[in-house]
């Protein structure tokens, strides 16, 4: 009897391992392990390591292309831009000294224009002209023909596409015979910076042209009438 009782006590030594062995089993289905190959993983491996080489070299190339453009474009600097005016006697050609000579910004506009008087040949002011000192802050320059008829001035350039400028000589001994009135597009851009735009003009005869700086130094200009 005592050994039927010791058969079936459930603290016995017998029936402790069973016990234990059903706790084993059931924390190893609530965890499974997943087994992958050795393949698999190195495959991984190196699929990332791929992935992050492309992307690496991919970089560079941008990198290198726009590294090799921006900075051209985007440099700032002064520009060189001289040239001579002319005009035709009887005699020959002479230098049309006194001639006023204008780089206006294709697009720069100033708050206040000033009075187109002030830098016609006539009635050109040097000091404290208004007209002027607009002009020079958005990179433009107004000078005259000194007695050689030769000129020479600084504005602002960017490389690339270069900035833009209105090139307008008024001859300072030639008048405008011929009676050919402003254009439209020479009356926008003159009349951007002054006021009346006849003034600018005062019956002389003029030189029109586009001009564009994009590097340091421009072929000389030469400007006849």
């Amino acid at each position: 009897m005592a050994a039927n009782k010791e058969l079936t006590n459930p603290d016995s030594e017998f029936d402790a391992p069973s016990s234990a062995s059903n706790g084993r089993r059931v924390n190893q289905s609530q965890h499974p392990t997943i087994v992958l190959p050795r393949w698999i993983v190195y495959f991984q491996a190196a699929l990332l390591g791929v992935i992050a080489t492309t992307f690496f070299i991919f970089g560079l190339m941008v990198g290198s292309l726009t590294s090799g453009t921006e900075p051209d474009e985007l440099a700032q600097f002064d520009c060189q831009i001289s040239g001579v005016v002319e005009f035709q006697t009887a005699e020959g050609r002479r230098p049309d000294e006194g001639a006023v000579v204008m780089l206006l910004p294709k697009n720069g506009k100033p708050e206040m224009r000033a009075q187109g008087a002030l830098v016609s040949p006539a009635g050109f002011q040097a000091l404290d002209n208004l007209g002027i000192e607009n002009v020079t802050k958005l990179g433009g320059a107004v000078v005259r023909a000194d007695r050689n008829g030769e000129f020479n001035v600084e504005v602002s350039a960017t490389g690339g596409k270069g900035i833009d400028y209105f090139l307008l000589v008024v001859s300072r001994n030639v008048a405008n015979e011929s009676g050919l009135e402003l254009s439209k597009q020479e009356r926008a851009g003159i009349g951007n910076f002054f006021m009346p735009v006849e003034r600018v003009v005062d019956g002389q005869a003029i030189d029109w042209r586009s001009v564009t700086a994009r590097s340091s130094k421009m072929k000389k200009i030469q400007v006849s009438f």
